[in-house]
């Protein structure tokens, strides 16, 4: 099949899991003998010619720089003339794939064939993201009118697709409490990790020297971005009556966002300087080792996680998570152990479950449990495969 993603990103120009998991889709179906394009913006400076990586055709575009409303209208007209130029030449009829609201308006040219690819709520990020900063009155004033654009926006373009293909159950069952009744199917389908490149390390020992941890360091690990929604304020607070007692516990956060100055005046008003430690990015090449060598990974989200692709990495590591009860979390860790989740934004038993790791290691799952897991259900062959099916479901209903 001809497939055009249209997206706000795309691995690696972007930074992100939605991202990775457009590219990783994208470049599967191509290794599996579909024609795919994506479409998606590019800072200033990025190479914008037309290339092909890993079988996927790119089309880039130079991202706006201005405001809201300005940047929609200037990156929708890019965005169509690109799809027109592709959906031209074309032998073979195109579907596309909308993996953003934003770009709602190009399904007045795409037609009601679209797929939606949803991996986020578009206004209820946005809202979880402003309502941690300090704003005037006239600001969120605007944020208001923002907020209700997005969610119209994304309510109209959800229903004049085919059909809605989204990462987990939790996504499936809110849809419909933010966008109403009568939205096209819903179909789940999970996303993947390369379990060729997150896998176990061969030396265990020697990647923990690489990183500098001591052989009594207990590294509990989080990766995600420095964002208000993720919890990370709340995770801080609740290690460090952990680092108190526990003084070869450590807390390693990799990623960045927002939150960063935020979490570095908590780090030293809590004086966790040696025990806590912000990594900021850490590249793909080398996420596999710095799982490797951790401990446990934490996924202290408060709201809205839609498929914790570090979660599954972490996991086809064989490095054990605890999340919460949050979002889609307990989808992926429920099945492996219950015991792995706690409740969001409770710190104080956020607190007793680390001390408790820290007492007793062995009642988390074991690091070939973990990795054994991942290799049954987080296989990328398992979602390829259905996302397929779909596309010739699809095709033969129209």
């Amino acid at each position: 099949m001809r497939l055009i993603f249209v997206t706000l990103g795309y691995h690696p120009d972007s930074v992100g899991g939605a991202y990775r998991y457009i590219a990783d889709l994208a470049e599967r179906l191509a290794a599996r003998g579909h024609k795919v394009s994506v479409i998606y913006p590019v800072a200033a400076g990025t190479s914008l010619q037309r290339d092909t990586l890993n079988g996927v055709e790119r089309w880039r575009y130079p991202d706006a720089t201005g405001m809201f409303f300005a940047n929609w209208n200037t990156e929708n007209r890019n965005v169509r003339a690109l799809w027109l130029e592709i959906t031209r030449y074309g032998h073979e009829p195109a579907l596309t794939i909308l993996c953003h609201s934003f770009f709602s308006p190009l399904l007045h040219v795409a037609g009601p064939s679209s797929l939606f690819l949803f991996t986020g709520p578009w206004a209820e990020e946005y809202r979880f993201a402003q309502q941690a900063r300090d704003l005037s009155m006239g600001r969120k004033a605007l944020d208001l009118v923002i907020r209700r654009t997005m969610r119209v926006s994304e309510g109209q373009a959800l229903r004049r697709c085919r059909a809605i293909v989204t990462i987990s159950q939790y996504y499936q069952q809110e849809l419909p409490r933010w966008h109403g009744e009568g939205l096209p199917p819903i179909k789940v389908i999970f996303g993947g990790v390369d379990l060729q490149h997150f896998q176990p390390p061969a030396n265990r020992a020697a990647v923990r020297a690489q990183w500098k941890l001591a052989d009594r360091d207990f590294l509990f690990l989080t990766v995600r971005r420095l964002d208000p929604r993720m919890g990370l304020g709340n995770l801080i607070r609740a290690f460090a009556p952990v680092a108190l007692n526990y003084p070869n516990a450590r807390l390693w956060l990799a990623g960045k966002g927002p939150d960063a100055p935020q979490l570095e005046a908590l780090i030293r008003e809590l004086k966790l300087e040696t025990h806590v430690r912000l990594l900021g990015f850490v590249p793909e090449a080398d996420l596999a080792s710095l799982y490797g060598a951790a401990d446990c990974t934490l996924m202290p989200s408060l709201d809205l996680e839609g498929f914790g692709l570090a979660t599954v990495e972490s996991l086809a590591c064989g490095t054990p998570v605890m999340g919460t009860r949050s979002g889609a979390t307990p989808e992926l860790l429920e099945p492996l152990d219950p015991h792995l989740l706690f409740e969001p934004g409770n710190i104080a038993a956020l607190t007793q479950r680390l001390e408790k790791v820290l007492q007793q290691p062995a009642i988390l799952p074991s690091r070939e449990r973990c990795r054994a897991y991942a290799e049954e259900r987080f296989s990328w062959d398992l979602p390829v495969t259905k996302f397929q099916a779909l596309l010739k479901q699809l095709t033969e209903v129209a």
